[in-house]
């Protein structure tokens, strides 16, 4: 059977998922690619030793389809991820989603075995092919916390287009056409706005691409990407200025940023416009490593898939004791197209505006790029302090901008909602799906752990295990109450046809989670402790929230806080040119994912502490079985470990990620917006407390009624930072991201 059959879009995934099988030149496959490629690269890291080299993009995947495949070594590399693919709390719904779920069902378990038997049966030509369909397999889920980046398919290059597309409506209300876009080039916010541009955006829109219809074409090669939302997934194509903002140099997934560059596009991409002129770009391959020694397929596999020479676990004594901190010394500059502002954090994460329009002149802006600051204390600090400001200059309106956020901290997300609305205590109902491993560590932790933990004498390693969510006596149960037993916590319970936990709660009580400097997110959270008496700055009605689609992981988590708990309506901008209803959320809404490195560490710190003596005795079978060889062989890996449920459905227990939610205002993105941020939140603004009307939906907001007088332009603000004790996430624990994180990767 061809590999093409098992491809996910047909023509257009074989030859983008796993490159273009037609036959290439024969310069490019006598064997001789690998060692051209490693010789341009040579020389240009002696020309330029700090650039990445670009070679030309057919070279590169002849290179890469000129590597042999290692069979055995494949087929050990699948037996060592399907372990780890058990801990994936979603499958059985992703078989059999409910309806309303827009993305195809998919049997993760059946496509991870049709892998496996195309091994046994040598469909794969070569070892990128096999690669590039375990890739496709994980990218099946649409679900960003559940990769594998092979090292060949990840490591040595990325393909990129050489041109980036935005997606825009002339008017706000036309429905969106897509046009070519350069970061060195800006579209004018002229009212001829076709007839006007400035060089980088072509004054025709985007008619065809490589012959086929451009919308139609965009929203299959939008399918290869890990949102499950197709109006999500087509946005993600487009440049934004909220993803330049946060991931500099980001131009789309069109253009072949970020994961999208391990997709071959094929040799070249043409461009056809409405005008009848066309555009040909020819694709390159950004080398991400050093070739030295690479002469051929063999010798390329040899140095990128072969993982590292060794891998170690370590033992410390760190103990939860406070570490001390000195101030940090915070610069911060603005991302182009932001306006200055009235605050913002020294890695630009978290800022805070005020809309300097007449008209919405009582309307601040409070702009989150993700949950994942360098310090969270500094994120909460910004916060306070911007929230404080706005109340205090008079501001009665506050836009929460989402765009871009890919989650990051849980906990931040939890603080952040906490100083919005301090009085209403946030859900927050997790599960995980109940596995002989997840019982295993449950057994083990109990057994080794002593029945009265202190953690100021405790070590680091013993810290990690208590507080994993293996542990019966962390987290909290459904009504925020300690569990008193491993089997209240693991259950199990059925569902779909899978078992789970119990609900699990996050204790933010536990100064160990919170405050510890060293294990803690090093902080209160708002609405516990010292910082329980704060004063909701902005109702319910006055807020909004913004997206485009990509809000994913700790962002959902702060989204439905907002949506079910405090009745925060929102709006979506962009998607497919329709005028349907549009998600804001269409990313991933589990809870937490794990990186393969933390449940093989805790596997190791279990196994470790087994005495011959231990009572009870515990089988450790299960846990041997999640080894360090899928690391080893990838760039990045995760899995979705817990599923996120809302309140009204604990007694179905369907995942948040599979329950529609659609925006209750759609707007288009205007030309504006390209250049300038503030343009789509005055539109945001307008749309929420204005005359400006929704391409779909409605806010039913308070709006304004007697026009604002002129007034004086304001000078600009003097920007604000806040100094906070330097402790960064860098001087944590080393599994703390994953203990506190979650979060998609680009």
């Amino acid at each position: 059977m061809q590999l093409q059959n098992f491809l996910l879009l047909g023509s257009l995934a074989a030859g983008a998922v796993a490159g273009n099988f037609r036959r290439q030149p024969r310069a490019l496959t006598n064997g001789t690619a690998c060692g051209r490629v490693s010789s341009q690269v040579a020389k240009a890291f002696a020309a330029s030793p700090k650039s990445l080299p670009v070679v030309d993009g057919e070279l590169a995947l002849a290179c890469l389809k000129s590597v042999p495949l290692g069979k055995s070594q494949a087929l050990q590399l699948m037996e060592s991820i399907l372990p780890y693919v058990e801990w994936q709390s979603d499958t059985s719904y992703l078989k059999n989603p409910p309806p309303g779920y827009l993305e195809p069902a998919v049997d993760i378990w059946g496509e991870l075995n049709q892998v496996i038997d195309n091994l046994k049966s040598d469909v794969y030509a070569g070892e990128y092919e096999f690669q590039a369909d375990l890739f496709r397999v994980f990218n099946l889920a649409h679900d960003g916390h559940f990769r594998f980046f092979p090292d060949l398919l990840s490591g040595p290059l990325t393909f990129h287009r050489n041109v980036g597309l935005v997606s825009v409506s002339l008017d706000g209300k036309e429905k969106p056409q897509v046009y070519v876009h350069s970061q060195t080039g800006m579209l004018t916010a002229t009212a001829d706005i076709v007839a006007k541009v400035e060089s980088g955006l072509d004054p025709s829109p985007v008619k065809s691409i490589n012959g086929e219809d451009a919308v139609k074409y965009l929203e299959k090669w939008a399918e290869l990407g890990s949102l499950n939302d197709p109006d999500a997934l087509y946005n993600s194509l487009f440049f934004s200025k909220p993803f330049a903002a946060g991931t500099p140099g980001f131009d789309g997934y069109f253009s072949g940023s970020a994961r999208y560059g391990y997709i071959y596009p094929g040799a070249e991409t043409t461009i056809g416009f409405v005008n009848g002129t066309r555009r040909v770009y020819r694709t390159t391959a950004q080398i991400q490593r050093n070739f030295t020694g690479v002469t051929d397929g063999q010798s390329m596999y040899e140095k990128f898939c072969t993982g590292p020479t060794s891998t170690t676990t370590t033992t410390t004594t760190t103990s939860a004791a406070p570490q001390s901190t000195t101030p940090a010394a915070i610069k911060a500059t603005p991302a182009p197209g932001y306006p200055d502002p009235e605050v913002i954090s020294s890695d630009n994460v978290v800022s805070g505006y005020f809309l300097n329009s007449d008209r919405n002149s009582e309307v601040a802006v409070l702009s989150m790029l993700s949950f994942e600051p360098d310090t969270p204390a500094e994120f909460q600090a910004v916060l306070e302090t911007f929230l404080r400001q706005a109340k205090a200059a008079g501001k009665t309106k506050l836009i929460v901008d989402l765009s871009a956020n890919g989650g990051g901290y849980i906990l931040q997300g939890y603080d952040t909602f906490r100083q919005l609305f301090p009085n209403i205590v946030q859900d927050g109902y997790t599960r995980f799906r109940h596995t002989e491993a997840f019982t295993t560590f449950a057994n083990q932790f109990a057994a080794v752990l002593p029945k009265v933990f202190n953690p100021d004498t405790a070590t680091s390693d013993e810290i990690q295990m208590y507080e994993s969510p293996m542990n019966y006596r962390y987290d909290l149960n459904l009504t925020n109450q300690p569990f008193t037993s491993i089997e209240e916590k693991l259950g199990p319970h059925e569902y779909n046809g899978d078992e789970f936990t119990s609900i699990i709660r996050w204790n933010l009580e536990d100064p160990l989670t919170t405050t510890n400097d060293t294990f803690g997110v090093g902080m209160e959270i708002s609405g516990y402790g010292s910082r329980r008496n704060f004063t909701q700055p902005f109702a319910a009605e006055d807020i909004i929230m913004l997206y485009d689609g990509y809000c994913a992981s700790t962002c959902t988590l702060f989204s439905e806080f907002m949506r079910l708990q405090a009745g925060v309506k929102s709006v979506a901008i962009g998607g497919r040119p329709s005028t349907d209803p549009m998600q804001g959320i269409g990313g991933i809404k589990g809870s937490n994912n794990f990186d393969f490195d933390y449940l093989y560490s805790l596997a190791q710190l279990a196994i470790n502490a087994s005495t011959p003596d231990q009572e009870p005795p515990v089988n450790l079978t299960a846990l041997t079985q999640l080894t360090n060889l899928p690391i080893r062989r990838s760039l990045d890996n995760s899995i979705n470990v817990r599923d996120n449920i809302l309140r009204d459905n604990l007694a179905e227990g369907l995942p948040s990620q599979f329950v529609y939610e659609k925006a209750d205002c759609r707007l288009f993105y205007e030309p504006e917006m390209v250049v300038d941020v503030t343009a789509m939140w005055e539109a945001a603004a307008d749309a929420a407390w204005g005359s400006k009307e929704c391409v779909n939906g409605h806010l039913n907001l308070k709006k304004r009624t007697v026009p604002r007088a002129s007034r004086a332009q304001k000078s600009a603000p003097q920007m604000m930072t806040v100094n906070v004790p330097a402790n960064p996430v860098s001087n944590r624990a080393p599994w703390w991201t994953q203990h506190h994180g979650t979060k998609v990767a680009l």
